[in-house]
């Protein structure tokens, strides 16, 4: 990472599409990791495509959700598109509404999953520096705006 984080105050933002609950221990370990599961089922099931018929749009967004404490604990991850409709929706389909706040967003360029791993290897050690921002454990955000870069959006307390 060359430039360093962009702040970013984010638009409240509604995401509907598939979760699961993990840790970052669980997914440190392909025999018990849940969410290359999870973006396997996405992709091959075509969700993408599905989720226009309940009124999504826009790149694929996959949110950080429903923290238990911190970088030690659990989370939720949903990987969807965001809608504007507030209906509910069926199972499997959840939904997560984020309100709006203050982010820091890394970019990494690449083929997934590389990408991902390198950017939240970045974020990482951002946040492991004794000057860095105290990070929100909100809602945080990987938007895919085309197949070959990510952009991951970490929400930081308002100063």
């Amino acid at each position: 990472m060359s430039s360093g984080p962009d702040s970013r105050r984010a638009e409240p933002r509604q995401v509907v599409g598939l979760a699961t609950r993990t840790t970052n221990i669980a997914e440190s370990n392909p025999s018990t990791a849940k969410i290359p599961l999870l973006w396997g089922r996405f992709n091959k099931e075509g969700w993408s495509e599905r989720l226009e018929k309940v009124g999504a749009f826009g790149p694929t967004i996959a949110v950080y959700s429903a923290y238990e404490s911190d970088v030690s604990g659990s989370y939720q991850l949903l990987v969807g598109r965001q809608r504007r409709a507030s209906r509910s929706v069926s199972p499997p389909l959840q939904m997560v509404a984020a309100p709006s706040g203050s982010y820091l967003v890394f970019r990494s360029a690449g083929p997934p999953p590389q990408a991902v791993i390198d950017g939240w290897r970045d974020v990482w050690a951002y946040f492991a520096r004794d000057n860095a921002p105290a990070r929100a454990y909100s809602f945080d955000f990987e938007i895919y705006p085309d197949s070959g870069s990510v952009e991951i959006w970490v929400a930081v307390q308002d100063q």
